[in-house]
């Protein structure tokens, strides 16, 4: 269960044995056609230029569709409410549920990893945090603290073109005036993330330690998903994936159970308005896999080549 736990991050992007990944929707009483396009959640938005038809696709649309509505993740006004459902109930954070050995253990890897002291009172939310959360978000803050303090520094600047795709691709919409919605909602992914695992909170804290202190494999693991998706050649991580103990068991929260929500709301998203979609690309194939659903719909469902 300790390496499901260590890639349950990593399963909101899933692979397929095919190498498409942009698909346009047509038919079945469409006005314009509309696309979806499979994404890699940790590639940077740079890539779509060697997606044949990907930039073309984005610049003829008339609006996007994500998994979420990205702007409220960054929003100052929501960042409270958000951060509210990632924290634990008080009598179960990470001091209370571990032992005081485990607790230190916890401590010593993330200062030793990350620089980032727990003991500190700017960072005592961390620790209120849900496991999964905690380990999303402790390596999210050490990055960004470091790329504030590089440009404060003037030894770095951000590069547009390399945030991550689903996001340069709502960026590029609005800053073309072009409509943003979402599948699904940011609270709703939340809660999946902090609800996906059937473990006891102390083996899942523990979980957290073991990933943080083996991190040099975590981002052998990262590139390896990295280099399928800029090689297409996905068939290795489909059979990776589906080998980590316990990965069936949660497939369905993840994927299919999503996937009949998200192939209900798409026909009225885009009965209007052409749509590129632009979802984790282990959303897409498979018997429930929305390609598969919206084809059941009626809808005609073709590989964008150029």
């Amino acid at each position: 269960m300790k390496k499901l736990f260590a890639f349950v991050c990593a399963l909101m992007v899933s692979f397929a044995a095919n190498a498409q990944v942009l698909y346009k929707i047509s038919g079945n009483g469409l006005k314009n056609d509309s696309y979806i396009l499979g994404s890699c959640h940790f590639v940077g938005g740079s890539f779509l230029d060697t997606i044949p038809g990907a930039k073309r696709v984005l610049n003829q649309v008339q609006q996007i569709c994500g998994e979420i509505d990205m702007r409220y993740v960054n929003n100052p006004d929501t960042a409270m409410a958000y951060s509210q459902l990632m924290m634990m109930p008080d009598d179960s954070v990470a001091r209370k549920i571990m032992t005081e050995e485990q607790f230190n253990e916890l401590c010593n890897v993330v200062k030793e990893q990350y620089d980032l002291d727990l003991s500190q009172p700017q960072y005592a939310m961390l620790l209120k945090l849900y496991p999964t959360m905690m380990m999303i978000t402790i390596p999210q803050l050490a990055a960004m603290i470091k790329l504030q303090k590089s440009i404060a520094e003037g030894t770095t600047t951000v590069d547009q073109q390399q945030v991550v795709m689903d996001l340069y691709v709502q960026h590029e919409a609005q800053q073309a005036s072009k409509p943003v919605v979402g599948l699904e909602t940011y609270s709703f992914q939340i809660r999946l993330l902090t609800s996906l695992l059937d473990m006891p909170l102390q083996e899942q804290f523990l979980g957290v330690i073991d990933a943080f202190k083996n991190i040099e494999k975590g981002k052998e693991q990262m590139k390896l998903l990295n280099d399928a998706y800029h090689s297409l050649n996905l068939d290795n991580i489909t059979n990776y994936l589906n080998s980590i103990e316990g990965f069936d068991n949660i497939v369905n929260r993840i994927f299919d159970s999503r996937n009949e929500v998200w192939a209900d709301k798409m026909p009225t998203i885009m009965s209007d308005k052409s749509t590129l979609f632009v979802v984790g690309v282990g959303h897409l194939p498979g018997d429930k896999g929305v390609l598969s659903l919206l084809q059941s719909q009626g809808y005609k469902i073709s590989p964008v080549k150029k």
